[in-house]
């Protein structure tokens, strides 16, 4: 099924080129669109596919080549490029790397690309409307572009490319192994949930990589295993990794055990408004714009935002306290981009995760502007996830802005029993476990404890078949080896809070 961004430029295509459908009721055809998204995202690929369906031309130009040009022969390169598409109608102008032919500070600051920059804008103004001709500009910084490139009556309109979720990283894993040598199993679910903010360029580096670690270890026998992909991801780096992307999360209601009430609170104040939106405007009733979640760490604050993204079917897009400030240099140009995504991409939920955190000093005044914003815009919402409630800023609290709080408190015991079933359901069929007795000798464990338990149990049972049986055979855990984690645990615990 194409994605929402394909089908926008297809149309946006089909609409240029003037086939009949592509009509709409007089409207001038778009003289060009943007479209950005970060690198080896397949921006070229998709709008080459895209026009070659419509049986249109295809001219790319790589922007860096027209600038140096022009710094050695003037604008004649950059005319005869449009002139080209003119003369060969229906046709597409691509021009990548927009940012560096139409760059922003070029009016602002006077710089030398001044004329090339003008000549641009009076070459896309004179494609006449029914000449067949559209521009399409892509960029991976679409706010280094000058604001009078991208206006209306030019590249009016902007497309943005989504980083690949976890479902299109299996898939172009999958397309990118199935000709490889595979020797044993290949765990793709695992690479695809590990490569979050990975390109299809990137997924593609990783392959080779993974190749050449076969080469340079098995030349004899040089089949990939996976150790050569976990090999590659020392070498190969996400490209969107430092950047604000969204996700498609997997998570739902029925896998999260307990905390019934504050389930519902959030199928009430996000989910139902997404769902029946319409219903929502014939009563005119207005929706909130954030809801704060506040408990302590490790209780579920983020599964319960994914959560409601999925079963929404919203967009997702988390930014996280901890590590936001280190990861970007512009954290306020961070922030406002991270909004403007979420409103293109309506219904869209913002995650502001360890907002304590990421809230700090000047920060909260963006915030509060972005979400003044918000407004009569249906569909965004803004989610934030705090242990330390009383570090925010008091403004953020106030009406418009988080006034629905969530409290989600450490889970009780029958609610620790489902959490704990739910855990143990997802891993290998036959393990013995005496639930109740755990549930019971877990009193003010978090959801995020009981999942170090059952995995600290499955790690003793691992290593007991590894030094009984040299790894050959599985060994599941015991009543014993629950025992023995949750006691580990408590050890950690005390040493931590001591």
């Amino acid at each position: 099924m194409a994605k929402p961004h394909e089908l926008r430029v297809r149309e946006l295509i089909r609409w240029a080129l003037g086939e009949p459908s592509g009509q709409l009721m007089g409207l001038q055809a778009p003289r060009g669109f943007l479209l950005s998204g970060p690198p080896g995202c397949g921006k070229t690929r998709l709008v080459r596919a895209a026009a070659e369906e419509h049986g249109a031309h295809f001219f790319a130009h790589e922007s860096g080549h027209l600038v140096d040009h022009f710094h050695r022969d003037g604008v004649a390169c950059l005319t005869q490029a449009f002139d080209q598409a003119r003369a060969n109608p229906p046709s597409v102008l691509y021009l990548s790397d927009a940012e560096l032919l139409a760059p922003r500070a070029a009016f602002e600051q006077g710089r030398a690309e001044v004329p090339l920059v003008a000549h641009l804008l009076r070459q896309v103004d004179g494609i006449q409307a029914g000449t067949r001709v559209l521009v399409v500009a892509a960029s991976s910084t679409p706010n280094g572009i000058a604001r009078e490139l991208c206006c209306r009556g030019r590249l009016d309109r902007e497309i943005i490319m989504p980083v690949p979720d976890r479902v299109a990283r299996r898939e172009i894993l999958e397309a990118c192994t199935r000709n490889l040598p595979i020797e044993g199993a290949i765990d793709i679910d695992s690479l695809a949930r590990i490569t979050s903010g990975f390109t299809g360029a990137d997924l593609s580096s990783i392959c080779e990589e993974a190749v050449l670690s076969a080469c340079r270890h098995r030349r004899d026998h040089a089949c990939l295993r996976m150790d050569d992909f976990l090999m590659a991801l020392r070498v190969v780096e996400g490209t969107a990794r430092g950047e604000v992307f969204l996700e498609t999360p997997n998570a739902r209601w029925s896998g999260i055990g307990g905390l019934e009430a504050q389930k519902q609170r959030l199928r009430e104040l996000v989910e139902w408004p997404i769902r029946h939106a319409e219903a929502f405007v014939r009563a005119g009733v207005s929706g909130t714009r954030g809801v704060l979640l506040s408990g302590p760490p490790g209780v579920g604050k983020t599964l319960l935002a994914r959560a409601v993204a999925s079963e929404s079917g919203a967009g997702f897009l988390a930014l996280r306290g901890k590590t936001f400030h280190a990861q970007h240099e512009d954290p306020a140009g961070t922030l406002r981009e991270a909004f403007r995504r979420v409103r293109q991409a309506a219904p869209c939920i913002l995650f502001l995760d360890e907002i304590d955190d990421l809230m700090q000093s000047f920060l909260s005044q963006y915030l509060l502007a972005e979400m003044s914003a918000l407004a009569g815009l249906r569909g965004v919402f803004v989610l934030g996830a705090t242990s330390c409630i009383d570090r925010l800023d008091p403004a953020l609290l106030g009406r418009g802005f988080f006034d629905e709080i969530i409290d989600i408190p450490p889970p009780a015991e029958q609610e620790r029993r489902e959490i704990l079933q739910l855990l143990l359901a997802g891993r290998k069929a036959g393990i013995q476990a005496d639930l109740d007795h755990l549930a019971k000798a877990t009193q003010d464990f978090t959801g995020e404890d009981l999942l170090s338990i059952c995995n600290l149990a499955a790690r003793m049972a691992l290593l007991r078949s590894i030094q009984s049986a040299g790894g050959e055979m599985d060994v599941l855990p015991q009543p014993e080896d629950f025992d023995t984690a949750l006691d580990e645990l408590r050890r950690r615990r005390r040493r931590h809070f001591v």
